[in-house]
């Protein structure tokens, strides 16, 4: 496995507080892949190892003993963190007498749906006014999301005052942070939300200021950048149940591209500002053909935050900017997302076995995990 010796993986307890460590698994590690997604943060963390019966049987849940479960699991490099989550998902797999156990962690991110949140016991938004997103998500955390830091001080302000919004029915946070970064703010902004390092969150918006990583043509395997413009909306029509605000469009799609009209659902209670904030930023984010297909860096990679130097793959996170640097022209220095050489990362995968990282780029987009996530919903499956 290139460069696995590097990294170092260790299974702790529970205890977050105060977490003892259970093991240094880094030598016996095969297989490991890890992600990070936007909204989320640390997405999954996979990989097996090979154990004999008396520690398989430790990490199975049995005759009323809880495994390993939800045990924290991290991926360092040296000193700094690369990955954490706790498991979710354990396989016991035997072949010829061989057994192997197959591990599967998720962030943090996915404790957001262990408990629900109603705002009965907490503020009404639907009261008086100065609610801004980041007022109710700090709520959120605080009152029932136990596994996520209480150090709030990344969570960005609001400028938009969402007054009138409704959260009295019980939901999952999870699904209440993904249905108010789709707000947007009076500035247009496009928010995330993800899980760091130490379970810290972090609401942030899309920021497109400098470039965080550089790469060329030769360090990328497959370099497939296809522009779809079957999701090209340029008229967007908000809807709060079955009430329709005031359709938002893009003046600038509209002059180059046929008329092509969407709604979007927003979440109770949304005030008329609200509305319009949503679908005008919707508007604008499916307004051109996009680039849909991701990619595989296998090669160099350089950080612009240390000087062009190059680091490992597996230091790229979502919410990074890369440029592809020999696809852009000299007179192209200032940083933009323009769908052919730069792109804000939505969705990194790692494969240490083959050290190759796999890009999601660049804005949201209805693609397999969204259509399975909404099924989910429909029929009470929890999605990580």
């Amino acid at each position: 496995m290139p460069l696995q010796p590097t990294l170092q993986i260790r299974l702790f307890d529970n205890n977050l507080s105060s977490p003892t460590l259970i093991e240094d698994l880094t030598e016996r590690v095969e297989k490991l892949m890890f992600s990070t997604s936007l909204n989320g943060g640390f997405r999954s963390c996979s990989f097996q190892i090979v154990v004999d019966t008396g520690e398989a049987w430790q990490y199975l849940s049995r005759e009323g003993k809880r495994g390993y479960h939800f045990n924290r699991l991290t991926v360092h490099e040296g000193q700094t963190l690369i990955w954490e989550g706790r498991i979710i998902d354990i396989g016991l797999n035997v072949r010829s007498g061989v057994k192997v156990l197959k591990i599967n962690a998720s962030g943090y991110w996915s404790s957001m749906r262990d408990q629900f949140y109603t705002d009965d016991a907490g503020t009404d938004w639907t009261a008086s006014s100065g609610h801004e997103i980041d007022d109710i998500i700090k709520e959120i955390l605080t009152d029932e999301c136990p596994d996520i830091s209480t150090d709030q001080t990344n969570i960005a302000a609001g400028s938009r005052d969402l007054a009138g919004i409704d959260l009295s029915s019980k939901g999952y946070p999870q699904d209440l942070v993904n249905d108010l970064t789709k707000l947007s703010d009076s500035d247009g902004g496009i928010w995330f939300f993800a899980i760091w390092d130490a379970r810290v969150p972090y609401l942030f918006k899309r920021s497109v200021a400098q470039v965080d990583w550089y790469v060329w043509l030769d360090s990328i395997g497959i370099l497939d950048l296809r522009q779809s413009a079957s999701g090209l909306r340029n008229a967007v029509l908000p809807f709060v149940g079955t009430t329709e605000g005031t359709t938002q469009t893009d003046a600038t799609s509209l002059a180059l591209y046929p008329r092509r009209e969407t709604k979007i659902s927003l979440p109770t209670g949304a005030n008329a500002n609200t509305q319009s904030d949503a679908a005008s930023a919707a508007a604008s984010e499916a307004s051109l053909p996009r680039q849909r297909q991701s990619f595989q860096i296998g090669g160099r990679i350089y950080s612009a935050a240390n000087g062009l130097q190059e680091l490992p793959l597996w230091r790229v996170r979502a919410g990074e900017v890369i440029r592809i640097q020999d696809l852009v022209p000299n007179s192209a220095a200032t940083p933009a997302l323009d769908d052919v050489r730069t792109f804000y990362i939505m969705q990194t995968e790692y494969d240490a076995t083959s050290n190759q990282l796999t890009i999601q780029p660049d804005r949201r987009r209805l693609g397999l995990v969204d259509i399975v996530s909404n099924v989910a919903k429909a029929s009470d499956v929890i999605i990580e």
